[in-house]
């Protein structure tokens, strides 16, 4: 008897591990596919395409109504192998994008993260850049020494880890309100994050992370589970400190679970609310401590919105706009030049009032335009009418979540979707969307932009007596895999950190021979960092790492910097790119060497060569390596 309810609550478990390890498999299959077969196309498709989108969530909507294990199964495997299939197109296209040349080597930001895990390696502290928010460079720094320091494995994890925990989040909210708003909410979310996928940037933690506390929430209102909805607020900060953005959304989230888990008679649950104040506290301390473990005294958490502020109260501008206005400010070092922005931003809102009030009118305004900063604008789509027709669809479902929670009030999910929503609306002046493009800030709250909408679908299906909708069923897949799964990647992040950090060695002192006038750098080449420039005569299919030169400069054109642009178009085939750290001066280096001079990866090289002097192009650290030479160990 004993033995049967112990086997009965294992075999779930048990199952579950059996469908991720398939599932992993093929998510592995489609990356490592380099035959030109449909699967090709179709991955480039999906990669920015928007045809493919309807079709997909047909798909979806199919697969996700097959029931029991073999539905958990088919459905994972489904959602693992439809976000592989992006990161497949991204690197069998090489397109470029603002922080990515060739579809891999990091450019501005990507490049500091993924520069700071490789400083987090040699035991060095990071960048004033990545000590705004370490949490990702640490995940990175670990992924990175689980694999040989393999930059598209390490990517490839990260997107795993996404797919598994939306799907985990995905299924919870089926299991309440139905197949049609959990399919809808797993396009949303999919649509957003294919394009960050293969780029290191903290928004490919941030999502899933983000999206995996507020269904946490969502799933504690269904146990009625105080401690469970706690941990989702945990995880809800630990994500808006992966990537801060809508803060807002926190206290009126903590407000909102407070009512819910009141006592009878009762208008919010005290207890509760200092509970989940001291675990948002939590995230936020955590984030400090391992600014103080990874990066020197002077780094500062949050500094750069500081920028943000100053570029609100001065009318609606840029966060460079600070830059412009008080050079000399720069003078300074955080975290004093932090305190003197916040200075000059609150005089200048004490002084102009209604330059705060014309900027946060700004930015409300770009929120729901139908501009590349609008709410929903990575629901671009290659037809302008379709784009159109998207939007404004999506913002009429929006409409009726909120009346959803109108016209029920006691709705709880509802009341939680709205109440995020709400935060989201409130920090909208504070996190400008012209900062960054395809609501890139945003992306720690991005599940919410899926499940307002979602509760507008949600109305429309209740109402409609359509049998082809499904109903929600509390039984359908039952699990507490969103915890944890949530607990482990907490534990993978802080921990993995902790791991990399103390299980690696400082590099060796090296003495590196290079002729006179020669600049020189030492770097360890590794696998998965570089693409190769090929001359277009020879016959190979287009594929990471090597791309025809054709191909090649004309994904270059994606990039934000005209001067850069021209700077690679005139690179000669047979040539590499990749991105390292000095080891000699501790500066990042966007490599240009000679493809047959590159040693086997793991490999410590010395290069003679030139730092660029152009002063359009030294901001991205470019070192052209006329020869590679051995590095003497000292």
């Amino acid at each position: 008897m004993m033995t049967n309810k112990i086997n009965h609550k294992i075999v779930p478990y048990l199952w579950q591990l059996i469908s991720l390890v398939i599932s992993a498999v093929l998510f592995y299959l489609i990356l490592a596919n380099r035959a030109p077969n449909l699967l090709r196309p179709i991955s480039m498709a999906l990669r920015t395409g928007f045809g493919l989108v309807p079709i997909t969530g047909l798909l979806l909507y199919l697969v996700f109504r097959i029931p029991n294990r073999a539905g958990n199964l088919i459905g994972m495997a489904t959602t693992l192998s439809l976000f592989a299939m992006p990161l497949a197109g991204l690197w069998a296209s090489g397109q470029s994008q603002s922080v990515a040349i060739g579809g891999l080597i990091p450019l501005t930001d990507a490049a500091n993260y993924y520069n700071d895990s490789l400083r987090i390696l040699t035991g060095q502290t990071i960048s004033h850049f990545s000590a705004m928010r370490p949490f990702f460079p640490g995940l990175l720094s670990f992924l990175m020494t689980i694999t040989g320091r393999n930059f598209m494995f390490s990517l490839a994890i990260i997107t795993a880890i996404a797919a598994i925990s939306i799907y985990y989040s995905v299924r919870e909210v089926q299991r309440t309100h139905g197949t049609e708003v959990a399919v809808f909410l797993l396009i949303i979310l999919f649509v957003y994050f294919r394009h960050h996928s293969g780029t290191s940037m903290s928004e490919t933690l941030a999502v899933p992370l983000g999206t995996l506390g507020i269904i946490l929430i969502w799933r504690a209102m269904e146990k009625q589970s105080e401690n469970l909805a706690i941990f989702g607020l945990f995880i809800t900060g630990f994500a808006l400190n992966t990537r801060p953005g809508a803060m807002f959304t926190l206290p009126l989230i903590l407000l909102w679970t407070g009512w819910v888990f009141r006592k009878k008679n009762k208008y919010i649950s005290i207890r509760f609310l200092l509970g989940g104040t001291s675990i948002i506290i939590l995230s936020f301390v955590l984030n400090s401590l391992y600014i103080r473990l990874l990066a020197d005294p002077s780094g500062t958490a949050f500094s750069n919105f500081s920028y943000a502020l100053y570029g609100l109260a001065s009318g609606g501008n840029s966060y460079t706009y600070i830059m412009e206005q008080h050079p000399e400010v720069f003078l300074l070092k955080d975290p004093e030049l932090s305190r003197t922005i916040y200075h000059l931003a609150i005089d200048l809102i004490i002084h102009s009032p209604d330059l705060f009030i014309k900027g946060a009118i700004h930015n409300w305004t770009m929120f729901f335009s139908e501009s590349w900063y609008s709410a929903f604008s990575f629901l671009e789509s290659e037809n302008g009418i379709i784009y159109i027709v998207t939007h404004w669809t999506i913002y009429t479902l929006c409409a009726l979540g909120f009346l959803k929670w109108l016209l029920k009030p006691t709705d709880q999910y509802s009341g939680l979707v709205v109440m995020a929503s709400l935060g989201v609306l409130a920090s909208v002046p504070f996190v400008p969307p012209t900062d960054a493009y395809r609501m890139r800030l945003y992306a720690a709250s991005i599940v919410i932009f899926g499940l307002l909408p979602g509760m507008g679908l949600s109305l429309i299906t209740t109402h409609l007596k359509i049998k082809l909708f499904s109903r929600s069923n509390s039984e359908f897949q039952e699990s507490n895999m969103v915890a944890i799964f949530s607990a482990l990647l907490v534990a993978l992040v802080l921990g993995g950190t902790l791991i990399a950090k103390a299980s690696s060695p400082p590099p060796p002192t090296f003495e590196i021979l290079c002729p006179a006038g020669s600049d020189k750098i030492a770097v360890r080449f590794n696998a998965g960092t570089s693409i190769n420039i090929i001359q277009e005569k020879e016959m190979f299919l287009d594929w990471m790492p090597n791309f025809h030169q054709g191909l090649f400069n004309r994904s270059v054109h994606s990039l934000a910097d005209i001067q850069l642009i021209h700077y690679l178009e005139s690179l000669t085939p047979h040539t590499s790119i990749f991105s390292s750290l000095d080891y000699l001066s501790n500066r990042q280096a966007l490599i240009i060497a000679y493809t047959d001079q590159l040693p086997p990866p793991g490999t410590y090289i010395g290069l003679c060569g030139h730092w660029e002097t152009d002063s359009s192009l030294k901001r991205f650290d470019i070192f052209f390596a006329d020869n590679v030479t051995r590095v003497i160990e000292k």
